[in-house]
């Protein structure tokens, strides 16, 4: 047996030494993603970033390129290795809070905080087979009665190539980092059963084995009772492949689906499922069903140790030709690149979610002619955070300073709910465009304590959800974890 490949076995085996029934990374741990990404792309293999969460077992084998050059490895081996040390312990307990000067909606995909004030508690366990998180979070939010839920809390079971479970957690679908049109981690999460692979799937066959390492993910999740239409679910599926290193692709569908006063029969679910309520040939009655589809690419690749990375996201309601229409799209740029050995990483993103349409003009996007409330959750987008009929666009700089600090630097100008129309939208019909800066302090005290201090400013006084919001917000998280 070659040299090589005892060295294979060696590192299989030394990557699945962790292997429980595999926790995962959310969209708070993305900066750690990022390294993984840079090394992966810099030394010829890939992972894929483009869905939160990202198992364990992604991690430890992100794409079959990665055992082409072993002298490649190292970097990555390095990092995550640490990841894996960190999260697969058998019991995780956490407990932290955020604090801020006023409710902060400008929240991106590693935000710690979801309301004005908070106070959680966590425990979790890692078995050989199931995964079980339970977490209580109190809370200060003005656009909430209750003061208390069970977010992030969840049952998981290990089979095979695939994690099952119940619960809620959130998710990400879509490679930018600032809003996700389909689903994002800017609401709270619903409740729900979900199935999803856990390091992907490939084949020898020529055909399948062409796109690359294959991944999916779907839920059926019930959302609140304090909605036009009570209790409806909401049934979405991810499937995202990668035909050549640095490139991956997701398909994305959402329905929502329904309800109090709803046909919730499977002859009405099947007709939404296969399209037949979109097109109108279904026998159920009219307007079962509200949905949104689309697909989203990412290519990166590097030049002289900079890894750049292009991106979009075109999202749209499902049509009568099958295809999306009323369309919304988002796109960036990443440069991820070391100084001095510490990442950094440059983003620009910008994002479109206004629609006018000729036959129907505005309010459109994330509306729905029955379901009233709208694609959202609690009153909260389940997709962008800039809500519909809006324009958005970010710069960011992320540097890591040393091993206690990171550092984001953000600029960015919007111009939300623009046509100042829809009683649903949560950016009222008041404001003007405006300019914002945020600036994050993260500090990694040691392996148990986090810390951080973010100020949003704003150039204008904003309306949110009816009230007005204050022109500076200030916040602080803390997390301990034993």
């Amino acid at each position: 047996m070659s040299f090589n490949s005892l060295l294979k076995i060696f590192l299989f085996i030394f990557l699945s030494l962790q292997a429980f029934s595999d926790p995962w990374l959310t969209g708070k741990n993305e900066f750690e993603v990022k390294k993984l990404e840079y090394f992966s792309i810099k030394n010829q293999f890939s992972i894929d970033s483009s869905a939160y969460p990202i198992p364990l077992a992604l991690v430890r084998n992100p794409n079959e390129d990665m055992f082409n050059n072993m002298s490649l490895m190292n970097e990555y081996i390095e990092v995550a290795d640490e990841i894996i040390q960190r999260e697969s312990k058998k019991f995780i307990n956490e407990i932290g809070f955020s604090t801020n000067s006023e409710f902060n909606p400008f929240r991106f995909i590693d935000s710690k905080f979801k309301d004005k004030n908070s106070l959680f508690f966590s425990t979790s366990y890692l078995g050989e087979r199931f995964a079980s998180k339970i977490s209580i979070t109190t809370f200060e939010n003005p656009y909430e009665e209750k003061k208390y839920d069970f977010s992030d809390s969840y049952l998981a079971l290990v089979s095979g190539n695939f994690i099952l479970g119940l619960g809620s957690y959130d998710r990400w679908w879509g490679p930018s980092h600032h809003a996700s049109l389909i689903l994002s981690n800017y609401s709270k999460s619903s409740p729900g059963i979900f199935i999803r692979s856990l390091e992907g799937f490939t084949s020898p066959l020529p055909l399948i084995k062409s796109f690359g390492k294959l991944n999916f993910s779907f839920f059926a999740n019930q959302l609140e009772s304090n909605r036009a239409i009570k209790n409806p679910f909401l049934i979405s599926g991810r499937f995202s492949f990668n035909p050549v290193s640095g490139l991956t692709i997701g398909l994305t569908r959402s329905i929502m689906f329904g309800g109090d006063g709803k046909d919730n029969s499977l002859k009405a679910l099947w007709d939404s499922v296969r399209g037949d309520a979109s097109t109108y040939k279904g026998n159920s009655d009219i307007n079962i069903d509200n949905e949104l589809a689309g697909f989203d690419i990412k290519y990166s690749f590097n030049i002289k140790d900079v890894v750049w990375s292009f991106y979009g996201q075109y999202i749209g309601e499902d049509g009568t030709d099958y295809w999306p229409w009323r369309t919304f799209y988002l796109a960036g740029m990443e440069f991820l690149y070391l100084k001095g050995g510490r990442l950094n990483s440059i983003v620009i993103e910008y994002i479109d979610t206004y629609y006018l349409g000729e036959d129907i003009g505005t309010n459109v996007i994330y509306e729905h002619c029955c379901y009233k409330s709208g694609y959202r959750y609690k009153g909260s987008p389940i997709g962008a955070f800039i809500d519909g009929d809006s324009n958005y666009m970010h710069l960011s700089l992320n540097s890591e300073i040393n091993n206690v600090t990171n550092i984001e630097f953000s600029m960015f100008y919007g111009n939300l709910n623009k046509d100042n129309s829809g009683t649903k939208n949560s950016w009222g019909t008041t404001n003007e465009d405006f300019y914002g800066i945020v600036l994050n302090f993260d500090f990694k005290v040691n392996s148990k304590i986090d810390f951080g201090l973010n100020l949003t400013s704003l150039s204008e006084s904003l309306s949110y959800r009816g009230k007005t919001l204050d022109k500076n917000i200030l916040g602080i998280d803390f997390k301990y974890r034993f």
